[in-house]
């Protein structure tokens, strides 16, 4: 139906010669631009949000906090006049008594993707007359690393398989104390109970400043150091999403008689960067691509120019209007599909070639970072793909619509 047109288009573009090529490269390198700083500006947010997701759990669950009542308050009491003051309780242990049936209907929530009942506290680490104090993990290793990973941050040894007299410390705990596997150490929980561990892996994130020392043991091994019995302190979640956060500790809170707290509510400034910086990616991706386009558009309205005269005898053949609409739009078409897919291929390559580039390993055993945190994303390439195609038809509709517009009498003179 538009063999014509697509001929003639085809022609265009072949006699155009370096004019076509410039064309397809303004293109091509509007979407290089697009996948390329798309690539590093989300692949820095994962970055982020990997680390952020390995060190803290998305959501806690945690005992609700017991308030006292006032006496006109209480359900069949006395309705005379009371005079009722309200005071801070003291700090108390609260502690999960059936977490195996919360943990079975946490587990059933769409969106939890792991789930680890923990005992966690403060405590102190010696070795001889030092001591340091760190933050105490309690849990089973296998249900602790799907939550918070331990084992992809160790250095030396081993967290899964951990006995009951094992424990994994942090890389700065372990150089204060000049301990490494093998040793042994005291771990002397707030409740003033203490015992002797093997040290059996070090651990690393590099964010030991922000987070503080760690130290990692079985859940049998903290119930017994803070004295809970069988009962737990806390239950870790992990989603699917990090953002899905508050969804599952809104409906944890509506199932259960338990306090649940997002890690959005820990750290709301955080919540706030990312948020920049996805913005921040979407808005330089669009200003590339509207930039590309006015060059392309320019080019193609020089295009049409040049061509006045071969549009004139063609209209003066009896070629229709919409006949010269379609040739341009057609090779805007052209122009948008090849230069696209032709970006897209350099984009990736650099994109790619990038991720092949190391930093230096600063602590013994941890592994290599990439220098540059690009992430390959088919999804991006495939919208910068369809946003140049779209971009470069919408760039020739107007050198498209002067062209059907020409007066084949007025060309011909």
């Amino acid at each position: 139906m538009l063999q014509f047109e697509v001929k003639l288009a085809f022609r265009h573009l072949r006699s155009g010669g370096g004019q076509t090529v410039l064309t397809v490269s303004a293109v091509a390198a509007g979407v290089i631009v697009v996948v390329f700083i798309s690539s590093l500006i989300f692949g820095l947010q994962r970055r982020i949000t990997q680390l952020l997701t390995d060190i803290i759990p998305h959501v806690v669950v945690s005992p609700l906090e017991e308030n006292p009542v006032p006496l006109r308050d209480i359900p069949g009491g006395s309705r005379l006049p009371t005079s009722t003051r309200i005071e801070s309780q003291s700090q108390q242990k609260r502690e999960i008594t059936n977490w195996r049936e919360a943990e079975g209907v946490i587990a059933r929530i769409p969106g939890v993707a792991a789930i680890a009942p923990a005992v966690m506290g403060q405590g102190f680490v010696s070795r001889g007359e030092q001591r340091i104090g760190a933050q105490v993990f309690g849990a089973v290793p296998e249900q602790l690393d799907a939550v918070n990973p331990v084992t992809k941050y160790l250095v030396a040894g081993h967290y899964e398989g951990l006995t009951s007299e094992e424990i994994v410390i942090s890389y700065k705990l372990a150089q204060d104390l000049a301990v490494a596997t093998g040793d042994r150490v005291r771990l002397t929980s707030s409740e003033g109970l203490s015992e002797s561990f093997l040290i059996a892996g070090i651990y690393d994130t590099g964010q030991e400043r922000s987070v503080g020392s760690r130290a990692f043991l079985t859940l049998r091994a903290a119930q017994s150091l803070y004295a809970t019995g069988t009962a737990v302190e806390t239950i870790l979640v992990r989603g699917t999403d990090l953002f899905t956060a508050d969804r599952i500790a809104a409906r944890v809170e509506a199932l259960l008689p338990l306090d649940a707290e997002a890690w959005t509510e820990q750290s709301p400034q955080v919540v706030a960067s990312l948020g920049a910086q996805s913005a921040s990616g979407y808005l330089v991706s669009g200003f590339s691509l509207i930039a590309s386009s006015f060059a392309i558009a320019s080019i193609l309205i020089v295009s049409v120019l040049q061509k006045s005269r071969e549009i004139g005898i063609l209209k003066s053949m009896g070629a229709k209007r919409r006949q010269i609409l379609a040739v341009f739009l057609l090779e805007g078409l052209g122009i948008g599909i090849v230069g696209s897919l032709l970006g897209a291929l350099v984009g990736s390559g650099i994109v790619w070639f990038l991720t092949l580039f190391k930093q230096p390993v600063t602590r013994a055993g941890a592994p290599a970072e990439q220098l540059f945190p690009a992430q390959f994303s088919p999804g991006v390439i495939v919208a910068a793909v369809v946003a140049a195609i779209l971009a470069t038809v919408i760039a020739a509709l107007l050198p498209a619509r002067r062209a059907a517009r020409l007066n084949p009498v007025e060309v011909m003179r």
